[in-house]
C-alpha cells in the first residue's frame, strides 16, 4: 500500500483517538493512537528518500502518535532512527527533541512517584527584550510568583474562602495547591506550570465536595484568566460571581500582561498542554487598558467645597500601611501620601514596595497648600515591569 494509504488510515485512527480522549476514555483512546502510530510508521516506509519533507513530516507524526498512547520505547525508537539520518530538515529535528525531552520527563516522573492533578500549564513570553529560551531573570521570577498567586487564589475560591486581603494563603491552601515549575520544550520563552497532587484527601464538613473542588484548579485557573483578559465585564461574571475576587483576578492578570509599549515583552501566552484543540490566551499591551478601565473606582463621597481631579504621580513606593487605609509614594523626593487603599491586596501591592510605580490619584484640595490624593489605580512603571 502506499503512503497515502496508510497516512489516512492514520489519520481515522487518531480521529477516534481523540474523540475518546475527550469522552475521557483514556484506555480506548491510549489503544487507537497506537494504531494510528503504527500506521504512520508504515507510511515512513513508503516514502522515497528524496521526500524529505514528508519524511520529515510522518517522522515527527509517528513519534508523537506513540507519545500519546504512552509507548515511551517506540516514540524514542522512531526519533532516534530519523535523528540518525541525514534524511530529516530541521524542523523536523527540532520537534523530534522536543518529544524526547517531553519522554524523559515523563519517565522521570513515573520513577519519582509524583503525582499531579490533572491539567498542565504552558506559558510562553515573546517580542521586547526576549530571545530564543532566554529571558531576563527578574522578569520571568515576576511572572511565575504572580501565576502561583493565580492558582492560590483559585483554590481559596474553589474552597469558598473569604477573600484573604493581607498575608500568605494558610497551610490547608498550600497542602491543596503545590505549583511545581517543569521545563518546557524551548521556544521564544517557554515554562510550565502544574500542581502537585495533595498527599491526604481533603475533607472539610461545611464543603463535601472540597477534593472534588480542588482536582478542578487548573481547570478553572484557565476559566477565570480566560474571562479575565477577553471579556472582563461580562464573562468574568459569570466564572466568577463574587466581586471581591473578581476584582483580585483582574488586577493580578493585568500584573501578568506585557507592558503598553512592549518594551521588555509584547506577548504572553498560556494554553492547556492537555487539550487535543488548544486555544491559548493570549495577553497583550492592549489588555491591561481593557482591564484597568474594568477597574476604574467611582470618585469619592463628592463634597462641593473640593474640587476632585485625577492625576497621575510617577514615583518609588516607599511605605504600605493598608490596614490604615494608605500608602506613601516618593515623587522627586517628596512623599506623597495617598489614601483610600485598604482595598488592595498583599499579592497585588506588596510585590511593588520600593520600586517605580504609577499612581493614579484623585487630588481633592479647598486650599492649594492642603492637597488630599486619594488611589484610584496603581501599577509598575513599564521600566520595572
Amino acid at each position: 500500500m502506499s503512503w497515502l494509504v496508510h497516512h489516512t488510515r492514520s489519520e481515522e485512527y487518531a480521529s477516534q483517538a481523540e474523540e475518546f480522549y475527550r469522552q475521557r476514555e483514556t484506555n480506548r483512546s491510549a489503544e487507537f493512537y497506537r494504531l494510528a502510530a503504527e500506521a504512520e510508521t508504515n507510511a515512513l516506509e513508503n516514502l522515497a528518500s528524496n521526500k524529505t519533507r514528508t519524511i520529515g513530516i510522518t517522522a515527527v507524526s509517528a513519534a508523537s502518535l506513540y507519545y500519546k498512547a504512552q509507548e515511551f520505547s517506540q516514540a524514542k525508537r522512531i526519533a532516534h532512527k530519523w535523528l540518525s539520518t541525514e534524511l530529516l530538515p530541521p524542523f523536523a529535528i527540532e520537534e523530534l527533541e522536543e518529544i524526547l525531552q517531553a519522554i524523559r520527563y515523563e519517565e522521570t516522573r513515573a520513577k519519582s512517584g509524583i503525582q499531579f492533578i490533572e491539567g498542565e500549564v504552558l506559558v510562553s513570553v515573546s517580542g521586547g527584550e526576549i530571545l530564543y529560551g532566554a529571558a531576563p531573570l527578574e522578569l520571568v521570577l515576576d511572572k511565575v510568583e504572580k501565576i502561583r498567586n493565580i492558582f492560590y487564589r483559585t483554590t481559596e475560591y474553589l474552597l469558598d474562602m473569604e477573600l484573604r486581603k493581607r498575608g500568605a494563603p494558610n497551610q490547608l491552601v498550600k497542602s491543596q495547591c503545590d505549583p511545581w515549575l517543569l521545563q518546557a520544550s524551548p521556544g521564544s520563552y517557554q515554562f510550565a506550570v502544574r500542581i502537585r497532587k495533595p498527599q491526604e484527601q481533603l475533607t472539610i464538613p461545611s464543603l463535601p465536595d472540597a477534593g472534588l473542588r480542588v482536582e478542578q484548579i487548573t481547570k478553572k485557573f484557565f476559566e477565570i484568566v480566560k474571562a479575565t483578559a477577553q471579556d472582563p465585564g461580562g464573562e468574568l461574571t459569570e466564572v466568577v460571581p463574587k466581586e471581591e475576587y473578581r476584582e483580585t483576578f483582574l488586577k493580578l492578570t493585568r500584573e501578568l500582561s506585557p507592558p503598553v509599549t512592549g518594551k521588555s515583552f509584547n506577548r504572553m501566552e498560556i494554553k492547556s498542554t492537555n487539550d487535543i484543540e488548544p486555544r491559548p490566551i493570549i495577553l497583550r499591551p492592549d489588555t491591561r487598558e481593557v482591564i484597568k478601565n474594568a477597574l476604574k473606582k467611582p470618585e469619592p463621597g463628592s463634597q462641593e467645597h473640593f474640587d476632585n481631579k485625577v492625576i497621575q504621580l510617577h514615583g518609588v513606593l516607599r511605605n504600605l500601611h493598608l490596614d490604615n487605609d494608605w500608602i506613601e509614594v516618593s515623587v522627586n523626593g517628596d512623599n506623597r501620601k495617598i489614601y483610600d487603599a485598604k482595598e488592595e491586596i498583599d499579592d497585588v501591592i506588596g510585590p511593588m514596595v520600593n520600586r517605580r510605580v504609577v499612581v493614579e490619584v484623585f487630588e481633592r484640595s479647598d486650599k492649594p497648600a492642603d492637597k488630599r490624593y486619594y488611589l484610584r489605580d496603581i501599577q509598575l512603571e513599564e521600566d520595572s515591569l
